[in-house]
């Protein structure tokens, strides 16, 4: 269904269509259960700046979960040319984690779905059944949520798809060391003292000044208490784009550190985005870029247009999230 909204594109070339087959996962043991959750909002359903869960699962009694793969397919109205879904948030009895994923159908769905007209497949948060991985994990009892917002009236319905594991005592005692009852405390867990968690946010249609100068497309204030590294930016591109890097207010670092920089035009975009219809998904960033811890400090991400015209640019990243005290 994805595609049928989107501009016909040429055939990828087999070394393209490879990298969109689905990722391999660890096959389960013991008496470990794989579910594959479900849900959906009907067109209309929300409006302008309205929120509600697409996803709402209570983790069964005797289980702990941990949620590792989301895809969704927004709405779009019959020109194809309109789509209110804003975001998912990853949620947990009513409360919101922080970890958003922009998920709009004209070319910024960073949640691709994986169906059989995606080209890219579901989003994996990180390989699963793996002690100190980032998965998202929750207790017994508690509700796993994917909250949707929308950004005007949905013109069509919304679909979800999640991936998780359930785990008995044993199995996430011998795959984890950790008990179903304090599973959420471990990395990437929802209940953490001190989180070390997925880092994701974004910035939709961010609109520039005309200037052929660096401005700043999206600003974070990060306290000394809290390290954050990107370890993924995906763009959607413009006509009018023209380069995008990482800085810190506090040292000048930037990244890259020389011209050209990232380009980010709709001929030469060097930061995929990785939506349903993108022949790459979002790709790591090099190690000295994905390495950099940021603490104490202001993350930029500083993009430039031709100077001819405006360029409106979408941008997600992804990376890792810890507090340290």
């Amino acid at each position: 269904m994805s595609l049928l909204f989107k501009k016909s594109r040429p055939i990828p070339k087999p070394i393209v269509t490879k990298t969109a087959q689905p990722i391999p996962i660890p096959s389960p043991h013991g008496s470990v259960k794989y579910v594959e959750l479900f849900g959906s909002l009907a067109s209309g359903e929300l409006g302008a700046g309205l929120s509600k869960n697409i996803i709402d699962y209570k983790v069964p009694d005797g289980h702990c979960a941990e949620l590792f793969a989301i895809g969704v397919q927004p709405d779009i109205d019959s020109t194809y040319t309109v789509s209110n879904l804003k975001e998912i948030e990853i949620c947990y009895d009513g409360k919101g984690t922080g970890i958003k994923f922009l998920t709009n159908h004209m070319g910024k769905n960073a949640l691709p779905y994986g169906d059989a007209e995606s080209v890219q497949p579901i989003r994996l948060l990180d390989y699963p059944m793996r002690a100190g991985n980032l998965t998202v994990k929750y207790n017994e009892g508690m509700r796993i949520q994917l909250k949707a917002t929308a950004k005007g009236v949905m013109q069509s319905n919304v679909y979800a798809r999640a991936k998780i594991y359930l785990y008995e005592p044993a199995d996430v005692s011998l795959i984890f060391g950790a008990s179903i009852s304090n599973f959420a405390t471990l990395p990437g867990g929802v209940s953490q003292a001190l989180p070390k968690m997925i880092f994701a946010d974004y910035i939709e249609d961010y609109a520039t000044q005309v200037r052929s100068k660096w401005e700043v497309a999206y600003q974070k204030e990060i306290k000394d208490y809290e390290e954050i590294q990107i370890t993924h930016i995906g763009v959607v591109p413009h006509d009018k784009a023209d380069a995008l890097k990482l800085y810190s207010v506090k040292t000048k670092w930037e990244a890259p550190e020389y011209e050209p920089y990232f380009k980010i035009t709709k001929e030469v975009n060097a930061l995929p985005f990785g939506d349903d219809a993108d022949y790459q998904p979002m790709q790591r960033l090099p190690s000295p870029i994905a390495d950099k811890i940021f603490s104490n400090d202001t993350l930029q991400v500083q993009v430039k247009d031709d100077g001819s015209a405006q360029a409106t640019v979408s941008i997600q990243l992804l990376g890792v999230y810890r507090r340290v005290r």
